[in-house]
């Protein structure tokens, strides 16, 4: 079967597997070849990818997970794969840790922003008769 990954950034993967097994709050479930369609929605959980040549692990969040015609399609907010569970696991909490820390940079420098706006509002006394 063709797997493929996609998220906000673009195509994360895409290769030939074997196997997935999929682990989200409702449990554990395999999908292999010629597998019912079937859609499955993953707030937090993570991905087994098992191929010819090797096994791999995927960490999800908000994701949605298709199987239909042999093809495996994944849309996730966020994705990150390691070898083994453990080290997919340390990739997306980094990863979430530095998309954090960037966000609250973000709001610092657009709270500076605010307030110098509304000093210069009040310098050139706009909207005063």
């Amino acid at each position: 079967m063709i797997y493929r990954i996609l998220t906000k950034e673009g195509l994360l993967d895409s290769k030939e597997i074997t196997y997935v097994v999929i682990k989200n709050n409702d449990g554990e479930m395999a999908i292999l070849e010629d597998h019912i369609p079937i859609i499955v929605h993953v707030d937090q959980g993570m991905m087994k990818l098992v191929s010819t040549e090797r096994t791999w692990f995927l960490v999800l969040e908000g994701a949605v997970i298709e199987f239909k015609d042999n093809r495996l399609s994944v849309l996730a907010l966020e994705a990150k794969a390691g070898p083994t569970l453990e080290a997919a696991n340390q990739i997306f909490e980094s990863a979430k840790h530095k998309r954090l820390e960037k966000t609250k940079r973000e709001n610092v420098d657009f709270s500076d922003l605010e307030r110098e706006l509304k000093e210069n509002i009040k310098k050139s006394k706009a909207g005063s008769a």
